[in-house]
């Protein structure tokens, strides 16, 4: 990575490259040149090191990470993340997932490499516990699927026609090329399908010309045609958004005066740069317009703190992907009211932590960001959320 970036600069290009890169604000032609470069060599590292380019998670090495103080006291104890199977749902409440859930079937690797014209291409998995957004979409008859190459990236959502948000849906109809990403998206068949390309313009400052949006639209056009007409039984959503038992966030105003009781900080809803919540790009836009997801996000009032908290809750949702619990520093962990939980821990220039916590077929998905050395609060501010909008159904 780049040092002539500034951390949350570096932050936003390793959260945002399949996100869309949308919160990076070039300055200046030296400055978006440097931006260019680096986003090229993350495209490049995430192939080489399989790591995924969305994650501000990647596991550092042991021999050169300090570990945090022993007076700092970590409860409750995590302990590994078994291999665990998806939650199988009831057959009234099962949807058909695109697919078959399998984005091998979707596209391969030789249709990636040649839609994109990016070279050999390689499947980059959901690693981010609060960067997967697997369980909403199937809620929706839904999947997202990833893929890199050495000089390009796409990203793939597709979800039963009938349960995508009408507004939505049209808000896509046409190609939106905002910082550094195009993505588009429309209905075939049975199918609503959108993709997300991150696109580098010749001339970074001036952004894309009009026959480089051209070409990315081209592109995406052809991604979307061979997706549709792939083999696949139509996908059935189960209609969590409507269930009198799905959870819904609350005002956020009062669950942030909850929160402060817990955190002991004073919290606004203003983020500044640096503590905004991550951005999943399309995969998230979906979720958030047509599966039911709401999100409130917090950051702390105190100007010279980053700490910041964003909750999300998701009906119908299932255990994270294996390739989520797989990832070094997962634990499973306790969170009052819930059935199962789990955490997964980073050390980078501010401290974070995500937790996913569910019961039944709800989930909360906590990312909490400190200047502390430690995070230990997270599991209470789960429990809270849990309490006050638990009991629904």
């Amino acid at each position: 990575m780049n040092d002539e970036l500034t951390p949350s600069e570096r932050s936003a290009l390793r959260a945002q490259i399949l996100g869309g890169a949308r919160g990076i604000k070039p300055v200046g032609a030296h400055r978006n040149a440097v931006i260019a470069g680096s986003i090229a060599a993350v495209l490049v590292v995430a192939i080489a090191g399989g790591v995924a380019a969305t994650s501000t998670l990647s596991a550092p090495p042991i021999a050169t990470t300090p570990s945090p103080s022993a007076t700092v006291s970590v409860a409750p104890a995590p302990t590994a993340a078994p291999t665990a199977s998806p939650t199988v749902l009831p057959d009234t409440v099962r949807p058909v997932i695109a697919f078959g859930g399998d984005c091998a079937r979707m596209l391969s690797l030789d249709e990636v490499s040649s839609l994109t014209g990016g070279g050999s291409s390689s499947f980059l998995p959901d690693q981010r516990l609060a960067m997967s957004f697997q369980g909403s979409l199937a809620s929706i008859g839904g999947i997202s699927c990833s893929w890199m190459t050495p000089t390009s990236a796409v990203s793939v959502v597709v979800a039963a026609e009938g349960a995508i948000d009408r507004e939505f849906a049209a808000s896509l109809g046409q190609i939106d090329c905002s910082g550094f990403a195009c993505v588009k998206g429309r209905a075939v068949g049975d199918l609503w399908i959108g993709v997300q390309m991150p696109v580098l313009p010749s001339d970074v400052p001036g952004g894309l010309t009009e026959g480089e949006e051209t070409d990315a639209s081209v592109r995406i056009d052809a991604i979307i045609s061979t997706v549709s007409n792939k083999p696949h039984t139509a996908p059935v959503p189960v209609g969590t958004g409507s269930d009198p038992s799905s959870w819904a966030l609350p005002d956020c105003d009062a669950l942030r005066r909850a929160l402060e009781d817990v955190t002991g900080e004073r919290l606004t809803g203003d983020l500044r740069e640096g503590s905004a919540p991550l951005d999943g790009g399309l995969a998230q836009q979906v979720v958030a317009s047509s599966a039911g997801v709401t999100t409130c996000a917090f950051g702390a009032a105190d100007q010279e703190s980053r700490s910041a908290i964003t909750i999300r809750l998701t009906p119908g949702v299932a255990d994270p992907p294996q390739s989520v619990l797989d990832v070094p520093f997962t634990f499973t962990t306790e969170v009052g009211g819930a059935d199962r939980a789990w955490t997964q821990t980073a050390y980078d220039h501010v401290y974070d932590m995500d937790l996913m916590a569910t019961v039944g077929q709800n989930s909360v998905v906590i990312h909490r960001m400190t200047s502390q050395p430690a995070v230990t609060d997270a599991e209470l501010i789960a429990a809270t959320v849990i309490d006050l909008v638990d009991g629904r159904g």
